[in-house]
């Protein structure tokens, strides 16, 4: 009989031990996981923050569009020949 209850302890010590195990698993993949939402806010902030900074490159195709366009306006005002846009027909060309 005392080799019996002598098993139940060994099983008793073994189930608290894998139970603390769980137990600091659980709560270092908790503190990770908290650390990685931190980091997370913070780089959304600084992508917001690049989006902000960049937002007027947007511009820089419609812009480039209207210079070639008074270019080519002053060269025929000057009398000279129209120049050919060989990339106008471009599938990739913007208006």
């Amino acid at each position: 009989m005392a080799a019996l209850s002598t098993w139940w302890m060994v099983g008793w010590v073994i189930g608290g031990v894998v139970v603390a195990l769980v137990a600091i698993l659980l709560l270092t993949i908790t503190g990770l996981a908290r650390s990685v939402d931190g980091t997370a806010q913070d780089l959304v902030t600084d992508l917001d923050s690049i989006a902000r900074k960049t937002g007027p490159l947007q511009n820089v195709a419609a812009t480039n569009n209207a210079v070639k366009t008074i270019t080519a306006c002053l060269r025929i005002a000057r009398g000279g020949a129209p120049v050919v846009d060989k990339y106008h027909t471009s599938p990739g060309w913007r208006a």
